[in-house]
């Protein structure tokens, strides 16, 4: 069916569209209204029309670890977010590492007829870190990336064996850097974890690992995307590996950019993160790093549990947080506190996320490109209440509030998903 969206403010960065007033939906692209006829005229309200949300880092939980998440759960959630489309870890149980697998991820997200799901697979067999994965048969079945995920390399020279095929077959490659030495810990090595008696995590297990990641990407010119940084320093270190000419990208989680560690004061375990959250002066040159570039993209890090998962002392509890749900009205919320604007936390989003998973079609409302789109209004809300909560991890920090902006609708490749 043909669509006709109008009345709305279209806000899509580098877009010629950007501001437009009307778009027009023809055979899942977006197309110029005037060319259609006969069309479904849809009010936007005054709203604004976004282009989809992309989210690099999403744990789907599909395949073996059903009883946290599923892949029709967790992109159902995701689309109550604004996300159209997600690139799903390949850290399940067992982990993505064979074209059987990439296929399965493919097959079920396909059957649950939500979000665009793009998997990626292990640079390992296993994810044990010792043997290599048969990276070009994977990016065959549709991976469109490589990573390891927290699972670490068995050593530095299979790093760099595994960084040089990735290379060969010019296929990009995930890091989450850390140094094994320095790794662990339920919370940031400062005041606040020390006071509470918690395992520490310094910021030198994220440096230190992504100073030697740096130097095995300059020697092997493989194209590589570092996940999930959380220090000042390590925004400083990427911003000057990027003037000097490197290749590289790099995302923040979005509970990097909301909380810093005092969100840890009360023990709550949805705050137990595989990174910590640090400093307050860590926080804000994160989001200084997406306002100018240096950070590339912004992830959710979706980690959806059962209950059981959260419920024991802190250091005890499964890490990681539920947060796809919430994804555009956290965008919004951090833009009215007059901390980051959302045509920047957008673009991170949206173009300069297509870019890093080479869709150019995706992410930007343009003449040709897929209708991925969602429609906003921005001076609504959306309480986020336990009974109608949709992922199947209800471990996150989001529930029993409000937050600013409201999903009015979605459409992807065309498809329209109401709200």
């Amino acid at each position: 069916m043909s669509v006709v969206i109008r009345n709305v403010r279209i806000l899509s960065p580098n877009s010629s569209l950007h501001q437009a007033t009307e778009i027009g939906i023809e055979k899942g692209l977006f197309v110029d209204p005037t060319t259609i006829k006969d069309a479904q005229v849809v009010d936007g309200q005054g709203g604004l029309l976004i282009p989809g949300l992309i989210d690099c880092r999403v744990n789907l939980r599909e395949p073996g670890l059903e009883h946290k998440g599923t892949i029709a759960s967790e992109t159902r959630a995701a689309i109550a977010g604004g996300v159209t489309s997600v690139v799903a870890t390949p850290t399940t149980d067992p982990v993505v590492d064979s074209p059987a697998d990439v296929r399965l991820v493919l097959e079920r997200a396909k059957a649950s007829g939500l979000c665009r799901v793009l998997p990626t697979a292990m640079l390992t067999q296993g994810g044990e870190g010792h043997h290599l994965s048969e990276m070009a048969a994977l990016v065959d079945a549709g991976c469109v990336a490589l990573a390891q995920g927290n699972r670490p390399f068995g050593s530095r020279k299979i790093e760099l064996n595994a960084l040089k095929y990735a290379q060969s077959l010019g296929v990009g490659v995930i890091l989450d850097s850390e140094d094994s030495d320095f790794a662990g810990g339920c919370a940031h090595a400062g005041q606040i974890g020390t006071g509470l008696g918690l395992s520490l995590n310094p910021p030198l297990s994220e440096t230190l690992g992504l100073g030697a990641d740096l130097d095995l990407v300059e020697a092997t010119g493989v194209n590589a995307h570092f996940s999930r940084i959380t220090t000042k320093n390590s925004v400083e270190r990427i911003k000057a590996a990027k003037a000097q000419g490197l290749q590289i990208t790099c995302d923040v989680t979005i509970a990097h950019l909301i909380y810093s560690e005092h969100a840890i004061v009360n023990l709550d375990p949805n705050f137990h993160l595989e990174r910590p959250l640090r400093t307050e002066e860590d926080r804000r040159a994160l989001i200084a790093g997406v306002i100018d570039g240096t950070i590339d993209v912004i992830v959710s890090d979706h980690s959806p549990h059962e209950p059981g998962a959260k419920l024991a002392p802190f250091p005890e509890t499964d890490q990681g947080m539920s947060m796809s749900e919430g994804m555009i009205q956290s965008l919004i919320e951090l833009d009215k506190q007059g901390e980051l604007p959302l045509e920047n936390s957008l673009d991170a989003m949206t173009v300069r996320a297509a870019r890093l998973i080479n869709r150019t079609d995706l992410g930007c409302i343009q003449y040709g490109n897929s209708a991925d789109c969602v429609l906003i209004d921005p001076d609504g809300q959306t309480h986020f209440d336990p009974t109608t909560w949709l992922s199947a991890g209800a471990n996150s920090p989001l529930l029993g509030k409000t937050l600013p902006g409201r999903v009015l609708g979605t459409w992807i490749g065309g498809q329209h998903f109401p709200r």
